[in-house]
């Protein structure tokens, strides 16, 4: 099964549910134009969470894999990993990609690679990380590729 993880690009801070900086979604489309460089197999669905800087992501991501957008009040910022691998173990698909916010994915991550206890890792803006895994468990997962904005550009 093929996982992406991807977080959201840099976004405003003067609001309650902010947007993409125009930075942010040129760094976004730069991560979409290598994802693309890497031949990467489009995911059956893109989540991703109510927030606007997540949806404004996945679309640009819509744009390369043409694959169908779902909102998902589990890819929230702090929503813990158990919730993500019931919505994973529910039938959700076997090739998907998440839009999130840290520090969800990176406690996801972690999980996903190295099992529980849950360890730090970090997703940058814009970052994507793509994993297989044969089931949806803790400690399954292998990384595949890791994709990060270039530094001048983040």
């Amino acid at each position: 099964m093929q996982l992406y993880l991807i977080r959201h690009g840099e976004c405003e801070l003067d609001d309650a549910d902010p947007a993409l900086t125009p930075l942010g979604l040129e760094t976004v489309r730069q991560i979409v134009f290598q994802t693309e460089q890497r031949r990467a197999e489009a995911p059956e669905v893109i989540f991703h969470s109510p927030l606007q800087r997540a949806r404004q992501t996945a679309e640009c991501f819509v744009e390369y894999w043409k694959a169908p957008l779902r909102m998902a009040e589990w890819l929230l910022p702090h929503a813990e990993p158990s919730q993500v691998f019931d919505q994973l173990n529910a039938g959700s698909g076997t090739r998907l990609a998440l839009v999130g916010h840290m520090p969800n994915l990176g406690r996801l991550l972690a999980v996903l690679l190295w099992g529980l206890p849950a360890r730090e890792a970090t997703v940058p803006r814009a970052g994507v990380a793509a994993l297989q895994t044969p089931v949806w468990e803790p400690g399954k997962a292998k990384l595949e590729w890791f994709l990060k904005p270039d530094e001048e550009t983040s």
